[in-house]
C-alpha cells in the first residue's frame, strides 16, 4: 500500500516522537494525532519504517546534544493536530520541560518544504487573516467577479480538467490581483506587512525544522524570538524590496525582503471538480545568512 504525503508525514512525525522518547526518557501524551501518527507508521513498508528511524534517530540525537532542555528526564511528549497550524502554531512534536517550564517545538517534515497552503476567495482578507491589515475594495472587486464564476461551475459539477484554458482564465487574474494588492498593502503599511507576512508563514513560536530527504535529514533552527538553545537568532523582514515573476512560469510569484527572505507564491487548485477558490503552495526560497542547519547522512 502506498501511503500519501501526508500520511508519510505523519509517520515521520511519529518516528520524531518515538526517537525523542528513547533518547530523553520521556513519555508520549496519547492522544487522537499519535494514534493516527502510529497508523500511519504502522502502515509504511518495512524500508520506509528503517528510513524514518535511521533519520528520526540522527535528527534527535543532534538536537538533545546540542539544547540542554532536552538533556532533563522531567519531560512529557505531545504530538499536535494540523488544526494548531491554523492558530500560528506549525509545531508537531512539543517536549514539555517541567523543571525549566519551557516547550521545545519541532516542524517535521517528510521530503515537503512549502510552509503554507493558503487560499485565496471572494471572501478571504488575506490581508487581515495573514497580518492585520485588511484588503481593499479594488481587491475584492478584482477577484469576486472570477470566483463567482467558479461558483456557477461548481453547481454544475464541473471538473478543473475540463477547463482548457483555467490558467488564463482564473488562475493568472487572480494571481496578479494577489500581487498588486499585497504591493498597495506594503506601501500603506511596510513594517507591518513585511514582519506579519513572515511572521505568519512561520508561526507564533520559536521551532526546529527537522527535514528528511532520501539519504539525509536536515535540522534547521526557527530561532525568531530567540528562545533556543541552538542556533542564531534570526532576524524577520522590515522592507519589501520587490514582486517578480517566477521565469517561465505564469503562476508563481517571487516576493522578495530585506534580511535575506524570499518567498515563492504558485497558485493552483487543490480538487478534483471545480471549487469557488484558488490554493497558494507556498514557500520560503531564500532565507537570512545567519540561519542555522546542519545535514546529517543516515544508512
Amino acid at each position: 500500500m502506498s501511503l500519501s504525503r501526508n500520511d508519510m508525514g505523519r509517520a515521520f512525525e511519529y518516528g520524531i516522537a518515538v526517537s525523542l522518547s528513547r533518547n530523553l526518557p520521556a513519555p508520549i501524551q496519547d492522544n487522537v494525532q499519535v494514534r493516527k501518527a502510529r497508523r500511519c507508521f504502522e502502515l509504511c513498508t518495512e524500508d520506509d519504517k528503517t528510513s524514518i528511524v535511521n533519520a528520526s534517530s540522527e535528527a534527535t540525537a543532534f538536537l538533545t546534544a546540542h539544547d540542554d532542555r532536552l538533556a532533563e528526564e522531567s519531560c512529557f511528549i505531545s504530538m499536535q493536530s494540523d488544526q494548531r497550524g491554523q492558530y500560528g502554531d506549525v509545531r508537531d512534536v512539543v517536549v514539555y520541560n517541567t523543571v525549566k517550564k519551557e516547550e521545545i517545538g519541532i516542524s517535521a517534515k517528510h521530503r515537503h518544504w512549502a510552509v503554507k497552503h493558503s487560499r485565496l476567495s471572494e471572501s478571504i482578507n488575506f490581508g487581515y487573516d495573514w497580518f492585520g491589515v485588511n484588503c481593499s475594495d479594488n481587491y475584492f472587486h478584482q477577484v469576486t467577479p472570477i470566483f463567482r464564476e467558479l461558483r456557477s461551475r461548481q453547481r454544475r459539477e464541473v471538473k478543473w480538467r475540463d477547463i482548457p484554458d483555467k490558467k488564463q482564465r482564473y488562475y493568472v487574474p487572480v494571481l496578479q490581483a494577489f500581487s498588486q494588492e499585497i504591493q498597495a498593502l506594503f506601501q500603506s503599511n511596510p513594517n507591518t506587512v513585511a514582519k506579519g507576512l513572515v511572521q505568519y508563514l512561520l508561526g507564533r513560536y520559536d521551532y526546529y525544522k527537522v527535514t528528511k530527504e532520501n539519504g539525509s535529514v536536515s535540522i534547521m533552527s526557527f530561532n525568531i524570538e530567540g528562545s533556543l538553545r541552538w542556533g542564531s537568532k534570526i532576524p524577520l523582514p522590515t522592507r519589501m524590496i520587490e514582486v517578480s515573476q517566477k521565469p517561465d512560469s505564469e503562476t508563481t510569484i517571487f516576493i522578495t525582503f530585506d534580511h535575506g527572505w524570499q518567498i515563492s507564491f504558485r497558485i493552483h487548485n487543490a480538487s478534483t471538480m471545480v471549487e469557488p477558490s484558488l490554493k497558494f503552495d507556498i514557500n520560503i526560497i531564500g532565507l537570512p545568512s545567519t540561519m542555522s542547519r546542519h545535514v546529517v547522512e543516515y544508512g
